[in-house]
């Protein structure tokens, strides 16, 4: 029998876009200073200091807090990866007959300059 988790997790998210220096913390609303005060002290001080982070429950799977969110930013190198990937994945699939059939199929659908068909 599986046991069903509970408690929280921390996930932090990627600001290496931001140097550490340059991070802005938000002001935290009375229910984020809540869930950062029970929050063991090593993640309060990255979180104070403006890493961006959310608290799970892990027995409902729900959001309990968000942190400073608008620090979230990947580096340059990371956007060149992500965007690598997304152009190869896309050559893969439109090399597919199907895929590449209805492509086709959606672009006259949507008229040959790329604007919204007649409806």
């Amino acid at each position: 029998m599986k046991r069903k988790q509970t408690g929280y997790a921390v996930l932090e998210f990627n600001h290496s876009g931001i140097p550490d220096s340059e991070l802005q913390p938000e002001q935290f609303d009375d229910r984020q200073r809540a869930v950062l005060q029970a929050l063991a002290p090593d993640r309060r001080a990255a979180i104070e200091r403006g890493c961006p982070a959310t608290v799970i429950d892990l027995t409902t799977g729900e959001g309990i807090a968000s942190f400073n969110m608008k620090n979230v930013k990947p580096s340059e190198f990371e956007q060149r990866q992500l965007g690598r990937a997304l152009y190869e994945s896309m050559q893969r699939a439109l090399q597919d007959p199907e895929t590449k059939r209805k492509f086709e199929e959606w672009k006259k659908q949507r008229g040959t300059d790329g604007s919204q068909g007649k409806k």
